[in-house]
Parts: C-alpha cells; structure tokens; sequence
C-alpha cells in the first residue's frame, strides 16, 4: 500500500469573513480597557501581554493566518486605546450638574 497523502486531507478552508471583529466587540474592549486604566508599570505590562496571547490563541483557532491576526490585534489595541482615551478625558468623582 502507498504512503502518500492526500491533499485534501491537508486542506483547510481559507476564512472569507470574520463576523466579530476584535475592535467591534465593544465589551471586551471596555472591559480590557477599564482593568489597563487601574494598572500601572508591570501589572500593566503583564496584562496586556496576556490579553493579546488570548487573542491570538482564539484568532489562531479559527484559521486566520498570522498577517490576518496582526490586522486584529492591532484593530484591537487601537480600540483599546481610544478607549482608555476616553476614561481619562472624563472627569472623576462627579455625578451630572
């Protein structure tokens, strides 16, 4: 019997679409956003590595390649930032006038 391998058992699809975009999910990037703000220096540092090892695990998982996965995550860190942007832009400790 032959030892050779079939390509289609190799194939794997090439994704065409992805329908939640790390910069649109609002939540995770609020949430990341919020628990970064309350950081400082190496917690920081830590987090943030975690949260993008994450990431690339789940995009990794399904199918993006690694040029596709860069795209996200960068999308994601500029969501993040606007975000923490914005935490810092309002005032503390005041309800409305």
């Amino acid at each position: 019997m032959s030892e050779n391998k079939l390509p289609l058992l190799d194939w794997q699809p090439e994704p065409k679409v992805l329908v939640f975009p790390l910069d649109a999910r609002v939540g995770k990037v609020r949430h990341t956003a919020s628990l970064l703000y309350k950081k400082q220096g190496e917690d920081a540092d830590l987090y943030w590595k975690q949260v993008i090892a994450a990431n690339r695990k789940h995009l990794t998982r399904i199918g993006l390649t690694d040029e596709q996965q860069h795209v996200q995550l960068l999308g994601f860190s500029n969501a993040v930032q606007r975000e923490l942007n914005l935490i810092a832009s309002v005032p503390s400790g005041g309800g409305a006038a």
